[in-house]
């Protein structure tokens, strides 16, 4: 994702919200859903739900490193897990 080299924290945290926002409104409506305690989620969805949280992560992690001065070893990624 390209971002602007001066996009400030409050800048980029309110463009980014609104997919994190429907993301959240779309696990609701799965929980409200679901039938003898189990949510059933189409695979796709769950994908989508995966991939606007995963953006979300990693712009918001590039732009703290960016704008931070510590080192490369303080520097905590969020690792990514085996696909299933």
């Amino acid at each position: 994702m390209v971002m602007a080299e001066k996009l400030s924290l409050s800048e980029f945290v309110s463009r980014r919200l609104n997919p994190v926002k429907v993301t959240i409104d779309l696990m609701k409506h799965e929980a409200r859903s679901a039938s003898g305690g189990k949510v059933e989620m189409p695979v796709h969805l769950m994908g989508a739900i995966l991939t606007t949280l995963e953006l979300f992560v990693e712009d918001y992690e590039r732009l703290i490193h960016s704008q931070s001065p510590r080192s490369a070893a303080d520097r905590r990624m969020v690792t990514e897990d085996q696909k299933v």
